[in-house]
């Protein structure tokens, strides 16, 4: 969810961040431009596999404050001395509240935003046991019912993967 290789999005094209100078410091960056709290580790040399396609930035130098990993000082977009050997990746907390409220930018970008990232504001009702019960989504403000004709088997199995419920 909120760990993984880091890749960046440069003229329609993803690629790979390069390792040189991969710090705490760029890992914050990445976790808060994603939602996805502070930064627990700073991972290098592809720790998470390998990437494949450009490798846009190299020798990042965040301060830490930064909204997003493009406002950081590099070497210069497809500027590198890099192989994918190199590739970075993060391990960030967890999500911060209220990113996956509904209208929020990540809600709207997910396919089924109560489930995986959204954990966090999903709850089961009225079941005789923690594993079983009605759908509920936090909006932010009140818990209300999922009632939608597109959940299906695969959507249920997901709830119940997010409640460690087999």
């Amino acid at each position: 969810r909120c760990a993984g290789r880091v890749e960046v999005k440069h003229q329609g094209q993803w690629g790979t961040v390069c390792g040189f100078f991969w710090d705490m410091n760029d890992a914050a960056v990445v976790c808060r431009q994603l939602g996805c709290g502070s930064a627990l580790e700073a991972h290098w040399l592809a720790h998470f596999g390998p990437g494949s396609g450009p490798i846009w930035m190299s020798h990042v130098n965040c301060v830490g404050t930064e909204s997003a990993l493009s406002d950081c000082p590099h070497r210069g977009w497809g500027q590198h001395d890099c192989l994918h050997f190199w590739d970075v990746g993060v391990t960030c907390s967890d999500l911060v509240m209220g990113m996956c409220e509904p209208g929020s930018a990540l809600w709207s970008q997910l396919r089924t935003p109560f489930l995986g990232l959204c954990h966090r504001f999903v709850q089961l009702v009225g079941g005789d046991s923690p594993c079983s019960g009605r759908v509920e989504i936090n909006d932010g403000n009140e818990w209300k019912t999922v009632c939608d004709s597109n959940f299906d088997l695969k959507a249920a199995n997901v709830v119940c993967r997010e409640f460690q419920c087999g």
